[in-house]
Parts: structure tokens; C-alpha cells; sequence
């Protein structure tokens, strides 16, 4: 009976240590994969969208200006698009000066957040550690309690045969 309870215990022990394990896998691994995907997914969301912004905007731009050098005929048509295209030039490089910025701000931000996300994990790698580290020294003095317990009953079924042995020994001597 005791060597059923002793598999049983066994088997739920193992159900157990596997259901703890998934559990670990998807905090320390799964989680911060799935987080760090996500966070990089939008940084180049936002990074393409900024660029592809400013590209369509240059874009426009130039050819804006391309057919306004078409329309020149006289002096006064070149001097009208000349003065357009050094402010369109200005535009363009104030444009370009905020995009930077706001690039390097997204840039910062996901550095940011991606140590953010490098702290949790080791934090949760640490703190799963520490639980293992303490669930382990629990088995093991409960295995210790049962392998001395079951020395205890086998000394116990040891000294009641022995007794049992001596009894009959005596008797039968006599």
C-alpha cells in the first residue's frame, strides 16, 4: 500500500513539476519574447511611417517644383520660381531637422522600454530562481522525512520479526 501512495505522490509530484515548468517557460521566455516582438513591431511601424511620411512629402515637393520650371517663359517667372523653390528648400530642411528629432525621440523611447523589458524579465528569471531554489530544498527534506520514516517502519517490521523469530526459537527449544 505504502509503495501505491509512494507512485501516486510520485506521478502528481511530476504533474506538478511539468505544470510549473510550462508556467516558467511562458514568464521567462514566452512573455518577454512575445512583449520584446511587440515593442519592435511598433517602433518600425512608427519609424516607416515617419520616413515614408517624409519621402512622400519630398516627393510632392519635387515634382512640384519640376512643373513650376516648366512654366517659366520670362524674367519674372524665373525670379517668382527661384524665390519658391528656396523656401520649398527651407521647408524641406525644417522637415527634415523635425523628422530627425522625432526619430531620435522614437529611437530613445524604444531603447527605453526595451531595457524596461530586460529588467522585468531578469527580474522574473531571478525571482523563479529563488522559488526553485526553495521548492527544491522543500523536496528534498520531505524526501528526507519520508526515507526516514520508511527506515523507521522498516526497522520497526525488522525488530517485531526478529522478535516474532525469537519467540519461536525459545519456543521451540523447549
Amino acid at each position: 500500500m505504502s509503495a501505491e501512495k509512494t507512485k501516486k505522490d510520485s506521478d502528481q509530484n511530476a504533474e506538478q513539476a511539468t505544470k510549473r515548468a510550462k508556467e516558467q517557460i511562458e514568464k521567462s521566455t514566452v512573455e518577454p519574447v512575445r512583449a520584446y516582438g511587440s515593442l519592435t513591431t511598433d517602433y518600425y511601424e512608427k519609424l516607416f511611417s515617419t520616413q515614408f511620411e517624409a519621402v512622400r512629402a519630398f516627393a510632392e515637393k519635387s515634382l512640384a517644383q519640376s512643373r513650376s520650371w516648366l512654366d517659366v517663359k520670362d524674367a519674372e517667372s524665373f525670379q517668382k520660381v527661384a524665390a519658391e523653390q528656396q523656401q520649398t528648400v527651407r521647408e524641406m530642411s525644417d522637415r527634415l531637422k523635425d523628422d530627425t528629432q522625432k526619430i531620435s525621440a522614437l529611437s530613445q523611447e524604444f531603447l527605453q522600454e526595451s531595457q524596461q523589458l530586460a529588467m522585468e524579465s531578469m527580474q522574473v528569471g531571478r525571482k523563479q530562481l529563488e522559488e526553485n531554489m526553495q521548492k527544491g530544498k522543500e523536496q528534498v527534506e520531505e524526501s528526507m522525512q519520508q526515507s526516514k520514516e520508511n527506515l523507521e517502519d522498516t526497522q520497526q517490521k525488522n525488530q517485531r520479526q526478529a522478535d516474532k523469530s525469537d519467540k519461536s526459537t525459545s519456543t521451540s527449544n523447549k
